[in-house]
């Protein structure tokens, strides 16, 4: 523990040395810096690093994992996760991913919240920072959102940020505008989207302002090319999906690790401002071009992930039983039944 501890303090102290140092964005993760000069340069990116639902190993995907040294080799700008990188954020979680995955990365990591990310209240802020922010590298403005709260709208402080960011556009010389969300909440908005992605965590109350004030931010600025990436994609025909939407001026993408044969991650090439996208699979498989990846081919054979097995019981029992959030909801269930039954006493 002593030495855990002694591990986090040096880091904690690198990424302070590197905040008075420089001036790019810094990775909360691992304390690499982007070099934000460049002009020509790629990232990769994808969500949902923690793979399949029931990977209840406390660490990534087996394919993320096995996938560094040639993530490594490509040598991106950063890394970009769209959500749910963490299963759950605690001491095992947090010690495990730094050891297997954060420090073996030699380029920046980023992340936008998913649900999984603050299942655990506050600790992925205290840990890892503000859950929404923007940078600029080269010609791109990069927006990373968090579509957790707010029921998936973006409002108050994130709406400001949203606007300021965006309202240096032309100042800064921007050609390329990326927003980066773990929740598709352009799907639930966008009939022709709306059947796709049934299997993600959705507004639970009424809808999101996606269309009402999100949409007039970003078509203020319909001369620039404006890419929306998110990361909660449950089952699919693959591990993107794809489509330029012309009456909006917005080009929608969802990428996600499930720990299956079909993962990949989308590599994004920036050059003379010019975006071009490719495929990188995990397992050695032949991916096509992006726009295959597009609705017609979603509708045709979207299908559920996986279906029910029982070989699986013990496994989800025991996850169940060694959740906090059992016991919160045992001991809650339990109070409330002494209660009850001390007040049908003192009637009688």
């Amino acid at each position: 523990m002593e030495r855990k501890n002694k591990r986090h303090i040096v880091f904690s102290f690198v990424l302070w040395l590197n905040c008075i140092l420089l001036t790019a964005q810094i990775s909360p993760f691992n304390g690499i810096a982007i070099n934000d000069s460049l002009k020509d340069y790629s990232f990769v990116v994808s969500g949902h690093f923690h793979g399949q639902s029931n990977n209840g190993s406390t660490f990534p995907a087996a394919t993320v994992l096995s996938s560094i040294d040639s993530l490594n080799d490509i040598q991106p700008a950063f890394m970009m996760s769209l959500g749910d990188l963490f299963m759950d954020v605690d001491d095992v979680y947090l010690d495990h991913y730094r050891t297997s995955f954060f420090r073996k990365l030699k380029f920046p990591l980023f992340n936008v919240v998913g649900n999984h990310d603050i299942s655990n209240g506050n600790r992925y802020e205290k840990e890892f920072g503000k859950s929404f922010s923007s940078f600029i590298v080269g010609s791109e403005l990069f927006i990373l959102l968090n579509t957790e709260i707010n029921d998936g709208s973006i409002e108050g402080e994130q709406f400001n940020m949203l606007n300021t960011a965006l309202s240096s556009v032309k100042e800064k010389n921007i050609k390329n505008i990326f927003v980066f969300s773990h929740r598709p909440v352009w799907a639930e908005r966008i009939e022709k989207y709306n059947k796709l992605f049934l299997e993600n965590t959705r507004t639970a109350l009424g809808k999101n302002n996606f269309l009402e004030k999100i949409v007039p931010l970003l078509q203020a600025h319909k001369d620039i090319n404006i890419f929306w990436l998110s990361g909660s994609m449950g089952g699919g025909p693959a591990s993107f999906f794809y489509d330029q939407n012309k009456e909006l001026g917005i080009t929608f993408i969802q990428t996600a690790i499930r720990d299956t044969p079909r993962d990949a991650m989308l590599r994004v090439n920036v050059k003379n401002g010019e975006v071009n996208f490719e495929g990188i699979s995990l397992t050695n498989q032949k991916l096509e071009k992006i726009d295959y990846y597009g609705v017609d081919l979603w509708l045709k054979e979207a299908k559920p992930e996986t279906t029910f097995s029982y070989r699986l019981i013990p496994l989800y029992l025991k996850n169940m039983l060694l959740h906090r959030y059992f016991w919160y909801g045992l001991i809650t269930c339990l109070g409330m039944l002494l209660g009850v039954r001390f007040l049908l006493k003192k009637k009688k």
